[in-house]
């Protein structure tokens, strides 16, 4: 049975749905076996089609949290991923031409908005 975040969470994403960026979020994975110098010997990255938005951080809340101004807020609707899936540190994000790394994840206790801090990286290889 859907608790009532649950809906909530929901019936956000509904209101924004189609107003929003579309993002890719990728997630590379090592594998178990390392090589002769430590590293792992396969990488697997997986990727998920998304909605959010990006947002710049005040100048104020960026000091104040320890945040380079470089960064950017970045944002994603939990409805918006397949089930189970929550972003992590380390992951990356694309919106539009331009990845990010992800630095801070963070979210509400309806979990309907996954956000936090990012900075730009080149295109993965």
């Amino acid at each position: 049975m859907a608790g009532i975040l649950d809906q909530v969470a929901k019936q956000i994403f509904n209101g924004f749905k189609g107003k929003l960026k579309a993002a890719t979020l990728r997630r590379s994975t090592s594998g178990a076996t390392l090589d002769v110098l430590g590293d792992p010997s396969s990488v697997t990255v997986t990727t998920y089609i998304c909605e959010g938005f990006t947002d710049n951080f005040s100048a104020f809340y960026a000091a104040q949290s320890g945040i380079p101004l470089t960064d950017i807020q970045w944002n994603v609707f939990a409805s918006s991923l397949p089930a189970g899936i929550k972003p992590q540190k380390d992951d990356q994000i694309l919106y539009g031409t331009q990845w990010y790394q992800i630095r801070i994840v963070e979210t509400d206790p309806a979990t309907a908005l996954w956000s936090g801090a990012a900075f730009e990286i080149e295109e993965p290889v």
